[in-house]
């Protein structure tokens, strides 16, 4: 048995009619989840990073932003991962010549999650001069998206992101970006 209501819809008592809104339903939901509701990553290439406020390893506070003006490489590693080992002893290696040739340039070494005594006990193995920070709670790394490890980011002297690296970098990678951005056409 079948009827309209006042709203033009079919009602019936056999629950194909219920059935048609629960597809219908499900319809949207999925439609909603594909186009309405996927979550845009803010810490893409060209958008600003996001800023963020940390503890140093050297007991003192760093904000991104007051990088700005200068040419940041921020990287995120955990003392468990293999590849940050090497690329460590890499940057460790190469960043005073780097700061000497480009003093508008940093390094942010970003400890993803880890007791301050696994970091302490890592840098002591791996010493480097730039500063370590501390991301309790992985919030700054869930800001930018890190799904791995490392992640390194380019940060430009505007604030935006120029480069995403997923993975392991070498110094011939950090000599040309560093050359292509802080010398541009040279």
């Amino acid at each position: 048995m079948c009827c309209q209501n006042k709203r033009g819809i079919e009602n019936s008592n056999d629950g194909k009619g219920i059935a048609f809104k629960w597809l219908a339903v499900f319809s949207l939901l999925v439609l909603i989840g594909v186009t309405g509701c996927s979550e845009k990553n803010p810490a893409g290439i060209g958008n600003m990073a996001p800023d963020f406020q940390l503890a140093g390893l050297d007991g003192k506070t760093y904000r991104l932003s007051d990088f700005r003006g200068k040419l940041v490489h921020l990287h995120f590693w955990a003392e468990w991962c293999p590849r940050c080992h090497e690329e460590f002893d890499v940057l460790g290696r190469i960043y005073p010549e780097l700061k000497k040739e480009y003093p508008n340039f940093e390094i942010l070494g970003v400890n993803v999650d880890q007791p301050r005594v696994h970091v302490e006990d890592f840098v002591k193995k791996h010493p480097v001069g730039f500063p370590i920070l501390l991301d309790k709670g992985a919030k700054v790394a869930r800001a930018y998206h890190v799904k791995g490890l490392p992640t390194n980011f380019l940060i430009g002297k505007d604030g935006k992101i120029l480069e995403v690296i997923l993975g392991w970098i070498d110094a011939d990678y950090m000599t040309r970006s560093l050359g292509r951005y802080l010398h541009p056409g040279g």
